[in-house]
This record gives structure tokens, sequence and C-alpha cells, in this order.
């Protein structure tokens, strides 16, 4: 059994799709000791925020158009996939337009408060649309079943952006501009080879289609508040830090925040192979299954809690003992982020149920609310507290999400959570 699993097409796929994951989390990474070396804590926070923009942008021109495509790849032939692509990037064109006017007309109050030259701006609504470009690219190898170019193509994107960077980091000493230019670069070349490879592999038909525009859009449109309210906890923090305190505080909070992410790194890899074993076993299970599962999630709970615990005790040294002195505070954020993210990690456990019960509708809303709570709290408590105030904002929002999603799992589909119900 284990050699057919082995033999498996599903299994080699994901055993690529898992490497080329942990290779471009891995890189970045790894190369900290040496950029922290090159970069003051407010060279990397005006990165970070330039980051944290550019993906505000992307929610806005890309319109969940990526979603829409992948929704439709196996429903259309490809001679009207081809049309329906072009239509979608007809679509991010228009939205791309109106980011740069949107950029343009508040370009002064815009630089003003993300510390962030103009010109940087404008770049960051052309690397919004080249992501766009790339990650079609990397979808429709991901629906052909064609792991090894999308695996080739994302860890040659990640390295020449990060051999760009060296070279005018370390060698020119460029500062943050060189890593904004090695990331503008790398993008924007791939991005190009992207289109490239869409319209050499026949998915690209220029025939305007009023049709497949609404379509797109009426898919896309409706996830924008989803999508938002993941920027909200994951990206309003860096703006509120720099806007509020200054870019040296977003930059420490950054460099912390990648290694308290660990956590979420692994519960996000652990769900992915958990969520279709659960589903699974819920299209037949009795009561005493049922209690197995609910044993197995208090297990991973603890785990995730534990797990958080070891990385809020090991890694902090690790930056003492690895990064640059100008660094060494960063690892004061690092607690909390990791039990926040131990808090998404039990989130991912619970909110499966409501996954497949298909009761979305209400789960929306409430990720919405959520995120419109961290940015407030985030406000409050960097008023109030500093930059921690950014952490604590985390680790609560966090541990609301999943509290509050846990009781609607419960209110969806039936478990036995007290180890008690008698129920069948």
């Amino acid at each position: 059994m284990i050699k057919r699993l082995k033999s498996s097409v599903l299994f080699k796929n994901t055993f690529i799709y898992t490497l080329t994951e942990i290779i471009n989390k891995a890189i970045p990474f790894l190369l900290l000791p040496i950029l922290t070396m090159y970069l003051s804590p407010s060279d990397y926070g005006i990165v970070a925020t330039f980051g944290a923009f550019s993906a505000i942008l992307a929610v806005f021109i890309h319109l969940g158009m990526n979603g829409a495509i992948n929704v439709n790849f196996f429903n259309l032939s490809k001679e009207q996939l081809k049309i329906y692509i072009f239509n979608a990037l007809i679509v991010v064109s228009i939205a791309t337009s109106i980011a740069f006017i949107f950029v343009l007309i508040f370009q002064d109050i815009l630089s003003e408060q993300l510390a962030i030259p103009k010109i940087w701006l404008v770049v960051g609504v052309i690397l919004a649309f080249s992501q766009f470009v790339t990650a079609v690219n990397l979808n429709l190898w991901q629906f052909e079943q064609k792991p090894k170019p999308y695996g080739v193509y994302q860890v040659l994107g990640m390295l020449t952006n990060v051999s760009i960077v060296l070279i005018l980091v370390v060698w020119l000493g460029m500062k943050w501009e060189g890593q904004l230019i090695g990331l503008a670069i790398a993008k924007i070349l791939f991005s190009i080879g992207s289109f490239g490879f869409i319209y050499k592999r026949g998915y690209l038909l220029f025939k305007i289609k009023k049709d497949y525009i609404e379509d797109a859009l009426k898919f896309g449109a409706p996830l924008i508040p989803h999508v938002l309210s993941g920027w909200f906890r994951t990206g309003i923090d860096r703006v509120l830090l720099t806007t509020l305190i200054g870019t040296s505080a977003t930059g420490l909070y950054a460099v912390g925040y990648q290694f308290g992410l660990i956590v979420g790194i692994i519960a996000t890899a652990f769900n992915q192979a958990y969520a279709p074993y659960l589903y699974k076993k819920l299209t037949s299970i009795d009561m005493n299954g049922k209690r197995k599962l609910v044993k197995f999630t208090y297990m991973c709970f603890f785990a995730y809690l534990m797990f958080a615990t070891l990385i809020s005790l090991t890694m902090p040294w690790l930056i003492e003992n690895f990064l640059n002195e100008k660094y060494h505070s960063a690892g004061e954020f690092i607690p909390l982020i990791s039990f926040g993210y131990a808090f998404q990690g039990m989130y991912l456990m619970v909110v499966n149920y409501i996954f497949y019960m298909k009761k979305t509708v209400v789960l929306s809303l409430i990720t919405f609310t959520s995120g419109l709570f961290h940015a407030i709290l985030s406000y409050l408590l960097i008023t109030f507290h500093g930059a921690i105030g950014a952490a604590e904002a985390t680790v609560i929002s966090f541990f609301i999400l999943f509290i509050t999603v846990w009781l609607w799992s419960t209110k969806v589909y039936d478990m036995p959570w007290t180890l008690k119900s008698n129920n069948a």
C-alpha cells in the first residue's frame, strides 16, 4: 500500500508542491542573518510597509479574478477558457488603471503616512498587476497537474529575487532600495515570462466577451471583504506601526513576526493534509468516531500551544545569537505572535466543519468582523502600549476568531465537544 501511495500521481505532486513551499519560505528566513547586518530596522520597516501596501492594492486590483479562472478551468472548453482568461486580464487591467489614478491623486498623503517615496507607490501598483499574471500562470500548471514547471518557476523566481537583492544590498550597499529593486525586477521579469508561457500554451484569445466579464466579477467581487479581512489581520499592523511610531518599530516587529509565523506555517501545512482526511471521515461516521476526532482535535490544540511555547523560548535566543544586535529587541514580539498563530492553528481545526457543511455566509461575516476588530484593536493598543500593542492585538483577535468560529461550528455540525454526548 505504501509503495502504491509513493508511486501515485497525487503523492508525487503533493511532495513537489510541499517542497517548493518549504524552499520559498526557508530562503528569506535563512537570509535574515545577512540582511539584518546591512539593513537597519528602519530599512526593514520600509520594506515591510511596502509589502503591506502592495498587498492591499492586490486585493482591489485582482478582484478575485484568479479564483474565477480556477473554478472555470474544468467547466469551460479550452477555447472558451482562453477567452475567459483574456477578459479576466481586461478586468484586472482596468482595476490597475484605477489604482494608478488613486495613487497619483493621493500620493502626497500616502507617501507621508507610509514613509514610502512616491515612485515606489507607483511601483507597488505595477507589482500587484505582475503578481496576478504570474499567479494565473502558476495556477494553470497546477490544474494541468504539472508540478515540476510550477516548482521550478517558483524557486527560480525566489532565487532571482534573492540574487539581485544580495548584489544590490551587500555588494553595492543600496539598503532598503536594493531589496525593493530586487523584488521589483524579479516580479516584473517573471510576470512577463508568465504572460509568454500563458500565450505559448494556448491560453489566450484576444476577444472581448461581456458575459465572461460579468461572470468573473460576479464570482470575484463578493470575495473582496473576505480577502480584505485577511489583510486586516496580517497587513494593517505594519501600516499602523509606521504611521503611529515609525519605520524602525515596523522593522523590528516584522523580523519578530517572521519567527512567530513558524507556528502558522506548520499549522497551515498540517491542515492541508488534515482537511481532506476529515472530510472523508465525516461522510460516514458514528458517535465513537466523532469522539475520537474530538480527542485528536484537543491533542492538536495542546500540541500547537506547546509548539508556540517552544518557539517563544528558543527563537529570542536565536535572534540574540545570530542576528545583528540592532534587532535583538525583536524577540519580545515572538511569544505573542507565536501564540496568535497557535490559535489560528486551532481555528483551522474547527473551521473545517463549517466548510464541510458549506455554511460559509456567516463565516465570511465572522472573519470580516474579526478583521475590522483587529484593525481597531491594533490602533488602540499601539497608541497606548507602543509597538508591542501590534503583537497583543494579534494574539487577542486570533483567539477571539478561534472561539467565535468554534461556537459557530457547534451550530452547523454536531460534535461531542464535551466528550459526554450520547446523540448518534
